[in-house]
């Protein structure tokens, strides 16, 4: 039993949360075509993340932002509908889906230098 739990506390200590702020290069290609590559710039305000994505000169900032066990999921509102994104964070990449009314498609994201 002290086996086991020593072993449990040690996989949960190695499981640390990375830090999602900074600027994302995503591609979704299965998005239209004018959706299908940008950046997604995380920042921390206070204690709150917020993220916008950027395409081209076009910004769109994000409702529902929430960052939990390395898991960033936020919505956002394009044309007439809104898109929710959910995207499992690593050091330097980024994966996940993005829900709307016509289905979920991937998305992957890596961070800028």
């Amino acid at each position: 039993m002290v086996v086991l739990a020593a072993s449990f506390t040690s996989t949960v200590s190695a499981q640390k949360k990375v830090d999602p702020t900074g600027t994302w290069a995503y591609e979704a290609s299965q998005a239209p075509y004018e959706y299908s590559t940008g950046d997604i710039v995380v920042a921390k305000e206070a204690k709150e993340f917020t993220v916008k994505m950027v395409l081209g000169e076009y910004e769109m900032k994000a409702d529902k932002v929430v960052y939990e066990k390395n898991v960033l999921s936020f919505a956002i509102y394009i044309e007439t509908e809104t898109v929710e994104i959910k995207l499992t964070v690593e050091k330097e990449t980024m994966e996940g889906t993005a829900s709307y009314s016509e289905g979920t498609i991937p998305i992957t994201a890596k961070k800028k230098k």
